[in-house]
């Protein structure tokens, strides 16, 4: 409980230090997830099912944006598994840094923490999580909005054990 409060006074003073600079336009991404397991959950999981929305604070006026991002992640099972374990369901919360390389590139860094809400696989109900993006932003209605596809690595690290994705993300970005 300590780390999380830790961690969101991080995002707090981010979210702060954010809407000191000059006149930030924030700007929200809803979107859907697929992916696959990678390491030793791929003998079990089949698939990555989720969705997720992230929040961009820019960093006065720089390419530089602060991204805040939760969701959600369902591990299925393999059709042909024939152990004990049943789909995964875990709940990101990650805060990160952002930077556009071009007018739409970008690369992103993401560390927090995932919850386990269904204890199949994972051994701690609480893990940290780090997310490497690479991805692009493609304006659509005259600049106004963008379609996000991002490719992302996830990994939930845990004592002894792990559960990671190979992912992509597909979202719509709005200011706000």
């Amino acid at each position: 409980m300590n780390k999380f409060l830790l961690f969101m006074g991080f995002i707090f003073a981010a979210v702060t230090g954010c809407f000191a600079q000059t006149n930030p336009t924030p700007e929200l991404s809803i979107g859907g997830e697929f992916g696959f397991p990678t390491g030793q959950a791929s003998s079990i999981y089949g698939t990555v099912l989720g969705g997720s929305a992230k929040l961009e604070l820019p960093v006065a006026k720089s390419n530089f944006r602060i991204a805040i991002t939760t969701g959600y992640s369902i591990f299925l099972t393999k059709f042909n598994y024939p152990g004990t374990y049943t789909s995964s369901l875990y709940v990101p919360v990650e805060a990160g840094a952002r930077y556009y390389f071009s007018k739409i590139g970008y690369a992103e860094g993401d560390l927090g923490f995932s919850a386990d809400l269904t204890g199949n696989y994972s051994t701690e109900k609480t893990a940290f999580i780090y997310s490497p993006v690479i991805g692009f932003s493609a304006p659509v209605y005259k600049h106004k909005s963008t379609i996000d596809i991002g490719f992302r690595y996830e990994s939930r690290v845990e004592s002894g054990n792990s559960i990671g994705q190979l992912a992509i993300r597909l979202a719509y970005r709005f200011g706000i």
